[in-house]
């Protein structure tokens, strides 16, 4: 007797001492504490005089059930004569027609097996353990949401789960945690769904949706991780289609889609891991009813930290609704193929560089390779690479890219932002091909290193949504480009279209501009929107701009000085070249000898010091050249050819040192903020 009065006195002891978290093993009324009350529940359960929510916690004896030997357990775990386990792992074996789940064959408060439908549906919280594999059937996830914890996590060990009326993994409640262990290999396959979901209007009208729509389809949360091997292949239309999140750390990959290799409600997030995504369309493609993107965020945003990312992708390489943020040592390769096609297209006239498709043309598909609808960021040391048939980058607002490393091939801009883009310290940016390199409304570089190379505008600042796909920006907008720092050159791959355009004003304040401009007339290497002339003002750094003299227009120098060669003292206004789909204004000019692509052209002082020297690209025609070495007061002397005493760099550009064998081509002392050199 004073054994048992013993015991009752630390039952009741316990009763009034919260040693437990909620939602514990063995609390099965969820107060927070394991006590003499939760062996009640679980006995008047078990009696069937009550219902309990989470009875995968009152299953303490793990048997699947929950009865009169779990309240025994209970009371001596409440008593402290016993520990029941935190967290247990359902041991799940796949195989046809022969399912278990810890050995056994039966429905339990876990999971529910159907070995004639060959599905296994996970009802409880927990932690599950796959091997085996099914030929055609499924794993399901409905957990209620009367758990406190509703979440289930797989665990992959090697299984092969093939489904062909529907997904390998149905997620129809509770948030879904998927691992591939260490030194396994898993694979899933889905089919087309023959029964989808339905959904029901306010006025009560049912109607059939799309859903389930993934080879992996969740309703809430999924998640990925793991040191194994994952491939998903969709074969119905999203390979992984969360209805809210889906983040991925640490796995290795690969999604196999005939629409979206990834699709999300919420938000996208890669941390790190291994990943292939290939959103091709099977066949003819559908884009009335199918995206083809590598990542498509309906409604949130791509959140990228890390892992080595590949994508293929008929449409968008990275779509999101909302904004992307590349902020780490992430390795992307994207690659678009989508056909960009338009109802009509203008190449050449009058007005030179106008390729891809005119203005409010609307092309049949988006291919970019990373689309937000609102901004991008790019920081953290990002190596990415895009080969686009459309934009490389783009974003309905702003991008900002500040340390990283980007290679560019884009079929219509290299980078696009229907605002603001800014480039910082730390960015390598190369753009190998485009039809405009960098457009924006307003442009604002400064540091970094860019390489542009384009077949209309290297750089355009204009203003209004982008005709992306379409010929450029609204031609009565506002454009303003800063350069402040940094790097820039610029090649232009034909004949037309403008170096540096703005449809505003330009104003370079530091770093170096190299621009090797068009040969056509109807162009210039730097184009300004302002009429009086008045546009491109010079405050310091390097710039050395060549190329044609029909549309040259002469510099406003603020705080700098400035020579020019070919070119007239001051604007005389008119029409001039069409940069981004709208008309620039013309500068004067005068006539000056053209100096073919592979000239050296070098600027020097009285004393044979260069200023700069620069292997041109193009036909130089008109020459301006600022520098801070410029000082008024000296004679400067423009040379072609001869021997230079330093080191050129790649693009054939340096400053400082000397050269010899060279031929005069003008000169001129400097005596006002721009002068011309004859």
């Amino acid at each position: 007797m004073k054994k048992k009065a013993a015991v009752i006195a630390a039952l009741m002891a316990c009763m009034s001492t919260n040693v437990y978290a909620a939602a514990v093993r063995g609390d099965a009324d969820q107060s927070g504490t394991v006590d003499l009350l939760d062996s009640i529940a679980v006995t008047n359960y078990s009696e069937g005089n009550i219902e309990l929510n989470d009875l995968s916690y009152s299953d303490v004896n793990n048997d699947g059930a929950v009865d009169k030997s779990d309240a025994a357990l209970i009371i001596k775990s409440a008593a402290g004569l016993v520990q029941i386990p935190d967290a247990i792992t359902h041991e799940i074996v796949l195989a046809d027609n022969n399912i278990t789940a810890d050995g056994k064959s039966t429905d339990s408060v876990y999971v529910k097996i159907d070995n004639t439908a060959n599905t296994i549906t996970i009802i409880s919280p927990g932690t599950y353990s796959f091997s085996g594999s099914l030929s055609d059937g499924q794993i399901i996830v409905d957990i209620p949401d009367s758990y406190s914890d509703n979440n289930a996590e797989l665990e992959f060990n090697g299984i092969s789960v093939s489904n062909s009326s529907g997904p390998a993994v149905y997620g129809i409640n509770g948030d879904i945690k998927i691992s591939a262990k260490k030194g396994t290999t898993n694979t899933l396959s889905d089919g087309t769904p023959t029964v989808f979901e339905t959904e029901t209007a306010e006025d009560g009208t049912v109607s059939t949706t799309d859903e389930p729509n993934g080879c992996i389809f969740s309703h809430d949360g999924l998640s990925f991780k793991g040191k194994g091997v994952l491939t998903v292949n969709g074969n119905y239309s999203n390979g992984i289609s969360g209805k809210d999140e889906v983040e991925i750390k640490n796995l290795t990959l690969t999604v196999n889609a005939p629409n979206n290799a990834i699709k999300a409600k919420d938000y996208v997030s890669i941390e790190s891991g291994t990943i292939e995504l290939n959103a091709l369309p099977d066949g003819t493609a559908d884009t009335e009813n199918f995206n083809y993107d590598g990542i498509h965020c309906t409604k949130g945003y791509a959140d990228i930290k890390g892992g080595n990312i590949t994508i293929n992708s008929y449409c968008d390489g990275i779509q999101a609704a909302d904004h992307i943020n590349i902020n780490g040592e992430a390795v992307i390769n994207i690659t678009t193929t989508g056909v960009i096609t338009a109802s009509s297209s203008s190449q050449g006239g009058q007005w030179g560089g106008f390729g891809g498709y005119t203005n409010n043309e609307t092309a049949d598909i988006s291919a970019k390779g990373i689309k937000s609808d609102t901004d991008l960021v790019i920081d953290g040391g990002a190596n990415i690479t895009v080969n686009s048939t459309d934009d490389s980058l783009h974003t309905n607002g702003t991008i900002t890219i500040t340390n990283a490393d980007i290679t560019l091939s884009a079929g219509d801009d290299g980078v696009h932002a229907d605002d603001t883009l800014t480039i910082n310290d730390g960015c390598t940016l190369n753009i190998t091909k485009s039809y405009e390199g960098i457009e924006a409304e307003k442009i604002y570089i400064n540091g970094g290193e860019c390489t542009i190379y384009s077949s209309d505008d290297n750089i355009n600042a204009a203003g209004g949504n982008d005709g992306s796909s379409s010929g450029g920006f609204d031609q009565n907008a506002d454009g303003y480009i800063e350069i402040n720092g940094g790097y820039v050159y610029c090649e232009n791959s034909v004949s037309e279209g403008d170096g540096v355009d703005s449809n505003g004003k330009i104003y370079m304040n530091g770093g170096v501009l190299l621009v090797n401009g068009p040969t056509s007339n109807g162009d210039t290497a730097i184009d300004t929107g302002d009429k009086s002339g008045d546009g491109f003002y010079y405050n310091g750094g390097t710039v050395f701009s060549v190329g044609s003299s029909g549309m040259a227009e002469s510099p406003t120098a603020s705080s700098g000085y400035i020579v020019t060669y070919g070119i007239g003292g001051s604007s005389t206004g008119g029409q001039g070249g069409m940069g981004g789909g709208r008309p620039g204004q013309q500068g004067g000019s005068s006539s000056g000898s053209a100096y073919g692509a592979g000239t050296q052209l070098t600027l020097a002082d009285a004393s044979g010091n260069v200023v700069a020297t620069f292997t041109v690209k193009t036909t130089a025609q008109a020459i301006i050249i600022g520098s801070d070495l410029i000082t008024a007061g000296n004679t400067y002397t423009l040379y072609s050819g001869g021997t230079y005493s330093g080191t050129l760099d790649e693009n054939g550009y340096a400053s400082g040192g000397t050269i010899t064998g060279d031929t005069k081509i003008a000169s001129g002392t400097v005596s006002n903020k721009v002068t011309s050199l004859s």
